[in-house]
């Protein structure tokens, strides 16, 4: 991503070297003539040196998870469930259900109204 200088800026520019000129002589024009070319050098390298760092970021890995913990699939951990594994519930035919009786998935909800 290069940035370029505005039109409108550059033409400010040239509009307040020309007055210069027209006040100072051909000496302060020159003078003036090599500074904004010092300025455009820079601005340059600025803008060179932003591409590079842009470039970098964007080839950085991503963030670890928030708590510092890389995100993706886990293991058994002791004392919860194992997200891996298939557990069987026995459900009676005389509990509340909604479906057919041979579905591939069946979610089992449980409450303790005390």
């Amino acid at each position: 991503m290069r940035r370029r200088p505005s039109i409108a800026g550059l033409g400010g520019l040239g509009a307040t070297a020309l007055v210069l000129f027209a006040c100072q002589g051909q000496g302060a024009f020159n003078a003036i003539q090599t500074k904004l070319s010092e300025i455009a050098d820079q601005q340059t390298q600025i803008l060179t040196r932003i591409d590079q760092l842009e470039t970098k970021i964007s080839n950085m890995p991503a963030a670890p998870a928030p708590g510092g913990k890389q995100a993706g699939p886990q293991g058994p951990q002791p004392g919860k469930p194992d997200p891996a594994a298939t557990y069987k519930v026995a459900v009676s035919p005389t509990d509340a259900n909604k479906g057919p009786a041979d579905a591939l998935v069946t979610l089992v909800e449980w409450s303790d109204f005390q």
